[in-house]
């Protein structure tokens, strides 16, 4: 029998930010934008290929977060990991090289990556949607704030210090690294 989905992001959760430091997640709560389901326009070819070289830089050094590939497996054992990044589908390669170099390119079902333009949250929520998953692991309080709050079961929320100063929904769980994650799974 199959084992139910649950959803992981990869900056944050697995791949260690830029310099250590997770400054581009913000705490909840998640604030609607504007026609967040109309897509962003197609970037010019130039952009494509500038936004490709950008991407390649960024993953090129960084390495995964300490006990991500063994807290992968663990959770392997209750759960079947579905890789959602909100990275631009531009770079899909370039995640899936980073992926295979650090050895997690079969440790997942499937990889999706932001082909819609849509904001982190809502791309998220809607690949939730989509794929039947119930469960999340994020570092980003608005991504935790909109997904508890559309009815997931659970939102893992990896705690870093900019995710802190809000208080969530109780159906968000706050762990320090995936091997927590597979510990809670295991106790269900």
């Amino acid at each position: 029998m199959d084992k139910p989905l649950i959803g992981i992001d990869m900056d944050g959760v697995i791949c260690r930010p830029p310099l250590g430091l997770n400054l581009p997640i913000a705490p909840g709560p998640y604030v609607e934008r504007p026609s967040p389901s109309v897509h962003r326009q197609a970037p010019q070819w130039s952009s494509f290929l500038a936004l490709k070289f950008f991407l390649k830089l960024k993953y090129l050094a960084r390495t995964p977060l300490p006990g991500a590939l063994v807290g992968i497996n663990a959770i392997s054992a209750h759960r079947t990991p579905v890789l959602v990044t909100s990275r631009n589908s531009a770079g899909a390669e370039i995640i899936d090289s980073w992926l295979k170099r650090h050895g997690f390119a079969d440790l997942f079902r499937a990889v999706h990556s932001n082909s819609l333009g849509l904001p982190s949250p809502d791309f998220k929520l809607h690949m939730c949607s989509q794929l039947g998953i119930e469960e999340f692991v994020d570092d980003d309080g608005r991504v935790a704030d909109l997904l508890s709050r559309s009815g997931l079961k659970t939102v893992f929320l990896c705690d870093w210090p900019r995710n802190r100063c809000y208080n969530y929904l109780p159906n968000v769980t706050r762990v320090k690294n995936l091997q927590e994650v597979a510990k809670f799974l295991a106790s269900q």
